[in-house]
């Protein structure tokens, strides 16, 4: 290849990653001056590492999956697990991240192991003053179980968020993993054996991650069954339906009004009306979830089944579900894993980034706020982008859907 040809090249991805950051950098756009910094302060680290002879994929005998996020974000990022995991049936999988998604992890077989090392920008127990300081206890603790995770030398890696930053590359890094693919858009790209721009026509979380894979020339598996409910799970949810007077051929719909942060929470009372039009329009079933560790919140009125389980049971009634309404939620990602349909309300994130798994889903919205999104950073005394969403919005999204899945159970059809 002749110099000016390379340096077309090179111009080309340069824009590309421009483009990419533009496009799903807004969110972070409080932290482009810290990202820049970091890139010029960390750039020797690219210089004086030399990388040597990446591995092949038929190669690879060990993965790391760098996953910082929660529940919602494992679910979306299930296609990418499943699909490495029937490319390279024999190797070790490892995941690294928070604690709290361990026991989901290791139940759904989307990993071998799983390492609990968080991040000490995502340490709520830090203030911004100590999260950002390497000398702190909270970076020293960190450091410490990078170096025992670099001594396993693992063949590949993956910082598996579309939205990553140098930090998580500078993560990926320091695992010493032998292959680093990743996106270096916004900041770190030379800490990475394998730079990519992302193809933005589709900027979804799972889309994008999946394009991790397509430069490694590993297919995607289908997106049906993601999420696995075991035998004794659906023993236990017939129970608990029989017990709460569900009959066969009941219409089932889970209504679940929490979300983890509170700019996403629509409100319990809108979800109550939403759920008696159902109620009073179909004879239907409601399911009413909340978060076992405050089942006093939003609680149910009227009519409802309440619901207040721990997480494996929870997953087998929402499974019976033949929809669910709720917020952009953990619950919201874990439905689409399911393959029951949803319709799910949003307020400050992007729909177009976060959406749940499948086409079978419906999302409400008021595009109309200028201020979206803000990723949960509100700039007024409540989410506007939320509170704008009549109940009427919500009811008329629900009663459509409801009524083409019918008429696909009727004909026989599969409609999305």
């Amino acid at each position: 290849m002749n110099n000016s040809a390379a340096s077309g090249q090179m111009g080309d991805s340069a824009a590309s990653q421009r483009r990419a950051a533009g496009a799903i950098l807004m969110m972070y756009r409080r932290r482009l001056t810290l990202i820049r910094v970091l890139d010029g302060l960390l750039r020797p680290l690219g210089w004086l590492t030399r990388p040597g002879i990446t591995p092949e994929i038929q190669e690879i005998r060990s993965a790391l999956i760098l996953e910082q996020g929660n529940l919602g974000d494992i679910v979306m990022h299930a296609p990418f697990l499943r699909s490495l995991r029937a490319r390279l049936p024999n190797a070790r999988i490892a995941m690294m991240g928070k604690s709290s998604v361990r026991s989901f992890l290791l139940e759904q077989g989307l990993a071998d192991e799983f390492i609990p090392v968080r991040a000490p920008w995502v340490d709520n127990r830090g203030v911004l003053g100590t999260r950002y300081i390497p000398v702190s206890p909270i970076w020293l603790k960190f450091f410490g179980e990078m170096l025992r995770l670099r001594s396993r030398r693992f063949d590949l890696a993956f910082a598996l968020s579309g939205k990553t930053d140098i930090r998580h590359n500078l993560m990926l890094w320091l695992t010493g993993a032998r292959r680093r693919v990743g996106f270096g858009y916004a900041g770190g790209g030379f800490l990475l054996t394998d730079d990519l721009s992302p193809d933005l026509s589709d900027p979804n979380e799972t889309a994008l991650t999946l394009q991790l894979l397509k430069h490694l020339n590993i297919l995607p598996v289908g997106c049906a069954d993601l999420l696995y409910v075991p035998l004794e799970d659906h023993e236990f949810a017939a129970k608990f339906l029989y017990g709460a007077g569900v009959k066969n051929g009941d219409l089932l719909v889970g209504v679940h009004p929490g979300a983890r942060v509170r700019t996403r929470q629509w409100g319990g009372d809108r979800f109550r009306d939403v759920a008696r039009q159902i109620m009073e329009r179909y004879g239907a079933k409601i399911l009413w979830f909340t978060d076992p560790a405050q089942p006093s919140v939003n609680s149910p009125h009227g009519n409802f089944i309440p619901v207040a389980l721990p997480l494996r049971q929870f997953l087998a009634l929402l499974s019976c579900c033949q929809m669910l309404v709720c917020n952009d939620s953990g619950p919201m990602h874990l439905a689409a894993g399911l393959g029951v349909p949803v319709v799910a309300v949003f307020g400050p994130t992007q729909p177009e980034w976060f959406s749940p798994v499948g086409n079978r889903h419906e999302i409400v919205i008021r595009r109309d706020v200028w201020c979206r999104p803000c990723v949960d950073q509100c700039i007024y005394p409540e989410p506007y982008c939320l509170s704008l969403i009549s109940v009427d919005q919500v009811v008329q999204a629900v009663f459509q859907k409801i009524d083409r899945l019918s008429f696909a159970a009727r004909n026989g059809v599969s409609i999305s």
